[in-house]
């Protein structure tokens, strides 16, 4: 047989290294390869198809499912199959616009910014339950120190949930041998204790040797004692995305928290998260090892070594969440100035190196990507070396020329420690970008062609933007136009502020570029299938990942001599323009609605955008899903027919007159008390009131179509409910849909204002089920909160407010605790007035310690702790027109006490999954507590919770192009 030439250029190489990948049963990285080289002239539509019908075939084969991963914002945001929801784009039509760009596109915000972990976080729960339910062992390195902390190492360890180790070394010396060995024994482990500490050359040989494919990494020193769900918060996150570490810290005693609550927020986690690494205490995944490789053995000290490992993580785009467990001893050891100097020579950062020079591992890289450039590299290096900083290197790629470029280099910069350079295979613009990127240490990386030069003081001015700028990804300058012979021509095309929606128009950030390597790792880098708009595909990759900032200096001379790429090819260019916009399109969740348009045939490279056909709009306001994730599994399904866009009455106005020619835009209506939050008067009031009455009937006049879902009959804790009560008349006459989640709301609703029959529809509120993570065992959340295990736990999970009945509930406990000494009482929700200062006044030191309060906001990563200690939830709402607090806790198999009405109805009568009380009787919520405690001690808890989850699996979420906006 034939061997197939290994040229990056090669379609048959690279298809041949997905169908590998596919036999080796990873099918989500094969379809990537080839959808990586779809622009590649021998990739043919048929082709294309082909090979996709071929893994759809070798997946519906085998039982193992496509490993989903999230390891950069864009396989985040594109989410192609719906499996995971994301954050609705907003309208913002009184922004300014770049013509021709559309004033009813919105671009989503950007997402996965610095070291925002949040879209981690989010599709958690989601994967999980798509990928392998397998659980994922650990390998673990355990640098020995005591014997006391190993101990209590081993004692955490031994009681994780679902524990699974691959692999156990110790390092230690041999006179601990025997007393490991003894604990080990005692604890009925095994483990292989080798003499030699981790951080040396046969601890990391080890460390290389020992690492399972299939397994993550702890690596630990000391003493750590570790709650039993650790294992299984490392696994969620770990199984989520391999592009994230997780470094070990103590709980904080600051906060009412357990060992599930992030420190998300923390702002010392955005800059330069691996300077807060402690010691060699973390978890890593073996993808990202092998990205960046071993723990460096010339440093003695843990802490310097494990942050000069953390910053390679960082990088190479990692993301860094804290891993929270009980205790950690001995975090930090003895450093030597030694080991301060190498850490500083090895971790390029503003904080740490304050001064210029020449370092280990510089802060900034120069890439130059040369095919026969011969002629003017001398000078394009030079001019780099000419700078007036010394923090920096330069990264040649040769790609395969043969005009004796690699002889002029060695030449000329042969004795140059700053300069490097290789010669590659010819692969083309993108694939010797990304080697040349490859080569580079640095944290910025500069951009310069082989025929241009930089003007003096260029790397300085963009190197100090980036460091005094954390937020901005990538700084650009402008630039000149020069001849051959380096006489100035003119200025090159110059936008003064960076716009994301004229960078979608056309390329905007132009030389000299100087961006962050963390943020281009997460671009999935150049693009190697066009030969054309490769530096515009990157930066429009690079834009969606962060802020940009146009420094409006000339840095840069562009030296034109008629050869350039981009002047031969124009042909190729724009062909390739189109399609790097197409694919900003997908990567940002909006191929299914636009597509990029060609304004006038005459002039091919001015393009905008054009909504695709028979995609109607829908506008929805107040948009409450960052604290709620209702909106997003409301409109889950209808995202696949429906443009779905967060906006206000006036931007569907704005939108509507942009759409006059279609059918209509729909304005969603949903909560209208959001019209009251700070109205400071009665007058305040009816004025915010009138104005959206005018507007909503402006908008219904020019076309629009109304639908208002009816959540409350009038909005809890509003003082001007009767003006809201003529508010919501009104909108009801103005309305073309009136949405209800149940039948039996819709009587309580016209005791209140009237509702037409023929504009009634009902859509029943669905389930939570797999939006939350849902991993932690009954034992392990009790363990978290502190609760003993026979306990009598009911729970109370959302915002105190007086209307919610936690008073009552109080006072029901109380007198359930008389009763029954077992009986503990968690309130789980920022409390928003003196509520519990009243109460606490009122409870005897007993009844305090059995009443648990949480007052703040819950992490969505915590609930999973509350719902899980419960053995009932309660939620005794003195007015109840729809509960996703009922529907919450059916989906973690909780069953609920809840006041008899028409949607608890609808939902409990009959099942045992809940107990339905009647609350004008005085003892109504006592008696319910009393009887669903007896029911548990009767042995009905795992029929409750089984009935509990059959509800939630059969209220499913409704689509609303059918349920809805059909009859508009």
């Amino acid at each position: 047989m034939t061997s197939i030439e290994a040229s990056p250029r090669n379609l048959w190489v690279k298809i041949n290294q997905a169908l590998n990948l596919e036999r080796n049963g990873d099918v989500l990285a094969a379809r990537k390869l080839v959808d990586a080289h779809r622009f590649h002239p021998r990739m043919t539509a048929q082709l294309y198809s082909s090979l996709n019908r071929y893994f759809d075939l070798q997946q519906n084969k085998t039982v193992k499912s496509e490993q989903y991963k999230i390891n950069s914002p864009a396989e985040f945001t594109e989410n192609p199959r719906g499996i995971w929801t994301v954050p609705f784009r907003s309208l913002r039509m009184d922004e300014y616009l770049p013509k021709p760009f559309p004033s009813n596109m919105a671009l989503p915000d950007l997402i996965g910014t610095q070291n925002d972990c949040q879209m981690i976080y989010s599709a958690a729960p989601f994967i999980a339950n798509l990928n392998s339910t397998e659980s994922t062992a650990f390998c673990i390195f355990y640098q020995f120190i005591d014997a006391e902390g190993f101990k209590e190492f081993v004692q955490g360890l031994i009681v994780q949930d679902d524990f699974q180790v691959s692999s156990f070394y110790i390092f230690a010396s041999d006179e601990y041998r025997l007393e490991i060995h003894r604990i080990l024994s005692h604890f009925g482990l095994v483990a292989e204790v080798l003499s030699c500490p981790f951080l040396s050359k046969e601890g990391q040989m080890v460390f290389a040797k020992g690492r399972h494919e299939d397994s993550v990494n702890l690596i630990l020193r000391g003493g750590v004692s570790l709650d039993r769900g650790c294992f299984a918060r490392a696994r969620n996150l770990l199984n989520t995305s391999d592009s994230i570490v997780l470094p070990l810290f103590e709980l904080s005693q600051d906060v009412e928290a357990n060992n599930f609550y992030a420190i998300r927020s923390n702002p010392k986690f955005q800059r330069y998260p691996f300077r807060n690494i402690e010691s060699l205490n973390l978890v890593v995944s073996n993808a990202l090892v092998d990205r960046v490789g071993p723990f460096d053995p010339e440093f003695t000290s843990s802490m310097y070594a494990a942050r000069e490992f953390g910053f390679r993580c960082y990088n190479v785009g990692a993301y860094f969440s804290p891993l929270l467990v009980r205790a950690i001893s001995d975090q930090r050891d003895q450093s030597s100035t030694n080991d301060h100097v190498r850490y500083v020579e090895r971790c390029p950062n503003s904080w740490d190196r304050k001064s210029d020079g020449r370092y280990t591992v510089p802060k900034v890289s120069i890439y130059i990507p040369a095919y026969n450039a011969s002629k003017y590299i001398i000078r394009a290096v030079s001019s780099v070396l000419d700078q007036d900083v010394e923090d920096l290197e330069v990264c040649i790629a040769n790609d395969g020329s043969t005009d004796g470029t690699m002889a002029v280099l060695s030449e000329a910069f042969g004795s140059e420690d700053r300069v490097r350079y290789q010669t590659f295979k010819n692969g083309g613009i993108g694939h010797a970008s990304n080697q040349a990127i490859s080569m580079a240490h640095g944290i910025y990386i500069g951009q310069l062609d082989s025929d241009d030069c930089l003007k003096p003081g260029a790397v300085r001015r963009m190197m100090e933007y980036l460091d005094d700028h954390p937020t901005v990804t990538c700084c650009y300058g402008s630039c000149e136009r020069v001849d051959k012979d380096g006489n100035y021509l003119q200025p090159e095309y110059s936008w003064k502020h960076f716009s994301r929606r004229k960078m979608m128009l056309t390329s905007i950030a132009h030389h000299f570029r100087m961006f962050r390597r963390s943020a281009w790792e997460r671009t999935g880098r150049f693009r190697t299938d066009i030969t054309n708009a490769v530096d515009y595909d990157i930066f429009l990759k690079l834009c969606e990942t962060g802020e940009f900032h146009h420094i409006n200096e000339v840095l840069y001379q562009r030296r034109w001599h008629g050869e350039n790429t981009s002047n031969v090819n124009e042909g190729f260019q724009t062909v390739n323009t189109y399609r790097v916009q197409r694919e900003s399109l997908k990567r940002q969740g909006l191929k299914r609605y636009w597509d990029v348009h060609v304004l006038d045939p005459k002039q091919p490279r001015r393009v905008g955008y054009q909504r695709v056909v028979d995609t109607p709009q829908v506008v929805f306001w107040p948009n409450y899903s960052r604290a709620n994730p209702y909106q997003k599994l409301l409109y889950k399904d209808v995202a696949k027919t429906h443009e779905v866009i967060s906006g206000s009455i006036l931007d569907a106005i704005k939108l509507q007159e942009r759409n006059k020619d279609n059918s209509g835009t729909i304005f969603h209506l949903h909560w209208i008390n959001f019209l009251f939050v700070n109205a400071n008067d009665r007058m305040s009031v009816r004025f915010k009131v009138r104005e959206f009455l005018k507007n909503l009937v402006k908008f219904k006049e020019m076309g629009g179509k109304l639908v208002w879902t009816i959540h409350n009959t009038v909005s809890h804790d509003n003082i001007y409910a009767e003006i809201e009560r003529g508010l919501s008349q009104r909108i009801s006459e103005l309305a073309d849909v009136v949405h209800f989640h149940s039948v039996s709301s819709i009587d309580e609703v016209r005791a209140v204002f009237p509702v037409e029959d023929r504009k009634i529809r009902i859509s029943r509120h669905g389930n939570y089920l797999g939006v939350y993570d849902s991993f932690i065992t009954r034992d392990a959340a009790r363990e978290a909160l502190g609760i003993e295990k026979d306990a009598d736990v009911v729970l109370f999970a959302g915002q105190v407010r007086p209307y919610k009945g936690v008073s009552e509930l109080i006072n029901a406990f109380r007198e359930l605790l008389s009763e029954n000494a077992k009986a503990f009482l968690v309130i789980a929700g920022a409390v928003h007035d003196d509520f519990w200062s009243r109460v606490t006044q009122e409870l005897t030191p007993q009844e305090a310690d059995r009443i648990k309060l949480v007052d703040r906001f819950l992490d969505d990563a915590e609930l999973q702790v509350y719902f899980r200690a419960a053995d009932i939830a309660a939620f005794p709402y003195k007015k109840i027109l729809t509960s996703g607090s009922l529907l919450l806790s059916l989906s973690f198999g909780v069953p609920v006490v809840i006041p008899n009405v028409g949607m608890t109805r609808e939902v409990l009568e009959g099942s045992p999954a809940g107990f339905l009380y009647d609350q004008s009787l005085p003892n109504g919520l006592h008696d319910a507590l009393e009887n669903a405690f007896k029911r548990k001690n009767d042995g009905g808890l795992l029929i409750e919770r089984k009935a509990a989850l059959e509800i939630a699996k059969k209220e499913t979420w409704p689509n609303l192009a059918e349920t809805l906006f059909s009859a508009i």
